[in-house]
């Protein structure tokens, strides 16, 4: 299973710059390339590796509460950077095989609408 990490990366990074997190980074991730060096996708694919052979597991999510606009507050949650990563990239290379094959709804996926 081939994953495109810097695809991934792009679509968090994308998803920042348009406001659509509640709970926005202060670098907009821009930074998580720089934090892995060079070999960034190699980094990741050895991570994948260590959570399939259950060597790793991932670490637990940041729990935030954010308000309303009604005085009230709500929970979110949102996963380590290395964590969301691997899972963009999975889903991006699901999204492939369940396009191909046409079997789901469309708004199942968020990523679906996008194509």
């Amino acid at each position: 299973m081939k994953l495109d990490f810097n695809k991934a990366l792009k679509r968090i990074v994308s998803e920042e710059l348009r406001g659509n997190n509640p709970v926005p980074d202060i670098l907009g991730f821009l930074h998580i390339r720089y934090l892995f060096g060079r070999d960034f996708s190699v980094q990741l694919e050895s991570l994948l590796v260590e959570y399939k052979n259950e060597a790793c597991i991932p670490k637990p999510l940041l729990k935030i509460d954010v308000p309303k606009a009604n005085f009230t507050i709500r929970p979110m949650a949102r996963p380590d950077p290395k964590d969301w990563l691997i899972y963009e990239a999975v889903i991006e290379y699901l999204s492939k095989r369940i396009l191909k094959n046409k079997k789901i709804c469309k708004r199942s996926f968020s990523i679906l609408t996008q194509v």
